[in-house]
Parts: structure tokens; C-alpha cells; sequence
């Protein structure tokens, strides 16, 4: 049927198809598609399997849709035996055919949304994604983008390609944004966090706030799906612009030779006009150092500038090489080298208590350390392996580096052939005495509450917190001597 005769459809004939959708929405009877099994979809598609009749779960990731099948979780946060029983239950089941989507009453995409060349927003995964729903799209379907992307992404980009199916948004099928708000290694159930709904249209958001009504405790829908998609920038952006303040805090006070812990705690006594931020060796993960960019371009795009996005990025990129900087100058005032010193880092995991790498300054630290001449280990209890294309950082990718000798022009020899980045896998070790005592000096750089930090008071010589998880008393009370950011 044409696009013209799709309009000629009667609203009659449509009520009856948002009719049917609604009333298997109430009566948890709709099967429901989840679009992308990573952090995002795969806790979200237990909580609808819990809810509902039947959720089909689509992955181009073939090994994940096999193990899931089977199970088997590949994230943290979701229990192996909460995948299987919905599986032996059979309420929830993974598949590669996109084909499968016409199954669907409501379909959620939760697909990645990284940054391109510049930092531009990169949304193939979206297309991608749009183009398999178009393909199987039919009359009375809810259709849902929880991506994190640039306002005006669900109107401008996605219905457009969904009405390539020659039909028509809110007259032959419904479509609404609603963020992701999913906070790995964080003790809170997600269905105790508010889910936020933005529609194309009144019966856009209606329908959607009655899908995640029945998994979520409360929801709160804004005007539109613009709306939505700014929600959950204004968020992140919060959060980046925050860190990269209380990061030249720490800074400007490491100067003034004052704690910035004891200070950011007096101020945290006050019970109003002030919110507690800690300072880091930088922002990791796949939300605080990606999502800002979206609301930045879009900002430039509108002939806006958003300085305060550009500051704290700024900021915040400088923080490893700042960490790094710290650490030479402990072991210079330990009268030993940073060049075939001994570094045992604490934590590679973008931030505690979980097992994610993406974009963790961790990386970058440790690259900068192996690329001045250290000799760098690392304990991390929920990262084993810690390997070059699990991550980001450009400075983890192989480079061609041109030594001293060749820059300077003082000699050209066998000892000048260009090396390259380090772009291998490093294992964990053990946080044990051997290795403490071992080290010239111990980086914290992620603050997991597993890790015996007491155990590394006792056995390590130097120590830089750039966590601030020793405190001050403990620090004094140690023979070792500790470096806090």
C-alpha cells in the first residue's frame, strides 16, 4: 500500500490497532523487542520478562545471542540464574533475525551511540537499528529509542526512516524517546529509578508511560520527545561539568598545599546550595565523556556555543597526564626514576565495583607510564584481562613514536627504529605483600570497596591516591609515605 493510500486510513481503523495494543500492554500479553543486549537492553529486558508474556531480545552479536539462549549473562548486574529462568520459562529469547521484530506489540532500541571523527555524534548504530524496524514494521506498533542522542534524533532521523514503510507515525504506529538511566555497579534496583517519557504525540507518550509503568515504580513524561533526548544530555553534562570543576579543585588546592578532602567534606555539612563532587584521574565509561559532545554539537549546529561543555572536557582529558605528573614527582622526592620504576596500579575499571574498561583513564595513565619507561602492573578483582580493543583512549592505539635520538639528531643507530604504543594485554595480579613490597610506588585509580586498601598501607613504600580512599589519620599513621590528588 502507498504512502497516499496509508493516509486514507480511517482513525476508526486505526483506534482499533492502538485499541489492541493497549489492551495487551495492560494485560502483559504484547511480546516485547529489545534492540541491543548490552548494559542498556539486557537489564531492561529481564525487568519486561519479568512483567510480561514474552520478550524477544535482537543482537548482531551472534556469540551473545548463544549465550544469553543458553542462560548465561554476560553482564554483571544481571544474575545468570534471572536470564535462565526466564528462558526455561520460555519469556525471553534472543535471536539475530530482524526479521522477528513483526512479532512485536512495543519494541525498545537500545543500541550504542559513540562519537565519531571530531568528537561528531556517530549514529549508524541508530540507522541500522531504524532500517531492521522499517523492514518489519507493522500497523499498531509502539516503537521506543532509549539511545543517548542529540535533541530532535527521534522526529528528525528516526520516524523518518520508520515512514519508509509506507506507513505513517501516530496514524499507523506510535514512537517516543525515553533516556537510559542505567548506573552500573550502583545498588539500586531499576525499576526504583524514574523513568522519564517523551512522545511524538499525546498517544505516543500514553502508550509508552503504560509499557514502562508496569516495570518501573514511578514515570514522568515531558512534552515532547525533544524534551526526552535534552533530559538525559542536561544529566551527563551535569555530572562532566561538576568533575571537571572539583578536578582543578583538587589541582588548585595541591598547589595551596591544602587537603581538598577535608575541605570537600566541611562543605559537604552544609544541608543546602552545596553537592559533593570527587576528584578523579579523569571520567571513563560510555555516558559522562561521550554525551556532552551530542549536546554540544547540536548547540554549534544552532549557532550556539557551550563553553562550559568545552572548559570541562578540556579539564578532564588533562587528568591522566596530571596523575602521571604527580606520580613522577613522588618517586623524584623518593630520590628513584619514573623510567624503570615499578607501578602497580589499583583498579582499571572505569569507576568501582564493576568490571567496565571503556574509555577508563585508567588506560591512559598507564599507557603514559609504560611510554616514559615504568614498568607497570595491575590488580583490578573484576577486570582479569585488560586488553587494547576494549578500549578507547586514542593513547592505547599502536603508533609509530620516533625515540630521543632521532628527534635530537645526536645519533641514528639500531636503537633508533621506531617503536610503537604498547597495544598488548596485561593480566591482574595479586594484591598480595610480595608485590606491594615490590613496587617503587601504587597508583589507586579506581576505588573498588573489594580491595584491602589497609593491606597496601602495611606493605607499599609510596602510595598516590588519586581516589581519596586512605584518609588523612590513616595516612599519617602508616609508614608509607601517600601522595592524595
Amino acid at each position: 500500500m502507498g504512502k497516499r493510500a496509508a493516509g486514507q486510513r480511517t482513525s476508526k481503523s486505526l483506534s482499533i490497532h492502538v485499541d489492541e495494543l493497549v489492551r495487551r500492554i495492560s494485560l502483559r500479553t504484547a511480546t516485547i523487542g529489545i534492540i541491543g543486549l548490552g548494559y542498556v537492553g539486557l537489564p531492561l529486558a529481564v525487568e519486561f520478562g519479568a512483567e510480561f508474556a514474552r520478550v524477544l531480545g535482537f543482537d548482531i552479536d551472534a556469540e551473545r545471542v548463544l549465550l544469553l539462549n543458553a542462560g548465561r549473562s554476560h553482564i554483571r548486574d544481571v544474575a545468570d540464574e534471572r536470564v535462565e529462568s526466564l528462558v526455561t520459562a520460555g519469556r525471553f529469547e534472543c535471536s539475530s533475525d530482524f526479521t522477528r521484530l513483526a512479532e512485536c506489540d512495543a519494541i525498545v532500541i537500545c543500541v550504542p551511540t559513540p562519537l565519531g571523527i571530531g568528537n561528531f555524534p556517530d549514529l549508524a548504530c541508530i540507522f541500522d537499528a531504524a532500517e531492521q524496524v522499517a523492514g518489519a514494521l507493522r500497523p499498531g506498533q509502539l516503537v521506543v529509542l532509549e539511545s543517548t542522542t542529540y535533541p530532535g534524533t527521534t522526529e528528525e532521523v528516526l520516524v523518518p526512516i520508520l515512514e519508509r514503510s509506507n506507513l505513517t507515525a501516530d496514524r499507523d504506529f506510535l514512537v517516543a524517546f525515553s533516556p537510559e538511566r542505567i548506573d552500573p555497579g550502583r545498588d539500586l534496583p531499576l525499576p526504583q529509578i524514574p523513568k522519564v517519557i517523551g512522545g511524538c504525540s499525546k498517544r505516543s507518550a500514553d502508550a509508552a508511560r503504560l509499557l514502562y509503568g508496569a516495570i518501573f515504580e514511578e514515570t514522568f513524561v515531558v512534552s515532547s520527545a525533544r524534551a526526552a533526548e535534552t533530559v538525559k544530555l542536561l544529566e551527563n553534562t551535569f555530572r562532566l561539568v561538576n568533575i571537571g570543576f572539583i578536578n582543578e579543585f583538587a589541582r588548585l588546592c595541591r598547589q595551596l598545599n591544602i587537603d581538598s578532602s577535608e575541605v570537600i567534606a566541611a562543605a559537604s555539612t552544609k544541608p543546602f546550595g552545596f553537592m559533593p563532587f570527587q576528584p578523579g584521574p579523569g571520567v571513563g565509561g560510555h555516558c559522562i565523556p561521550l554525551d556532552p559532545h551530542y549536546l554540544a554539537w547540536e548547540s554549534k549546529r544552532q549557532g550556539f556555543t557551550s563553553r562550559f561543555i568545552e572548559l570541562a572536557e578540556d579539564v578532564n582529558s588533562q587528568m591522566p597526564a596530571y596523575v602521571v605528573d604527580l606520580i613522577s614527582g613522588a618517586l623524584n622526592e623518593a630520590r628513584k626514576s619514573l623510567r624503570d620504576a615499578q607501578i602497580l596500579v589499583v583498579g582499571v575499571a572505569y569507576k568501582r565495583n564493576i568490571d567496565d574498561t571503556r574509555r577508563s583513564p585508567a588506560v591512559a595513565v598507564i599507557d603514559r607510564l609504560r611510554m616514559r619507561g615504568a614498568v607497570v602492573s595491575y590488580h583490578d578483582p573484576y577486570v582479569a584481562e585488560l586488553h587494547s580493543r576494549h578500549n578507547d583512549w586514542p593513547e592505547w592505539r599502536p603508533r609509530v613514536i620516533v625515540p630521543y635520538e632521532r628527534r635530537s639528531g645526536d645519533r641514528v643507530g639500531a636503537t633508533s627504529t621506531p617503536l610503537r604504543r604498547r597495544a598488548d594485554t596485561l593480566a591482574s595480579v595479586s594484591l598480595d605483600p610480595v608485590h606491594l613490597a615490590r613496587a617503587d610506588c601504587v597508583v589507586i585509580l579506581t576505588d573498588h570497596e573489594a580491595v584491602d586498601y589497609q593491606a597496601i598501607l602495611d606493605h607499599a613504600s609510596l602510595i598516590v591516591d588519586t581516589r581519596q580512599v586512605i584518609s588523612r589519620e590513616k595516612a599519617i599513621a602508616s609508614a608509607a609515605k601517600v601522595y592524595a590528588l
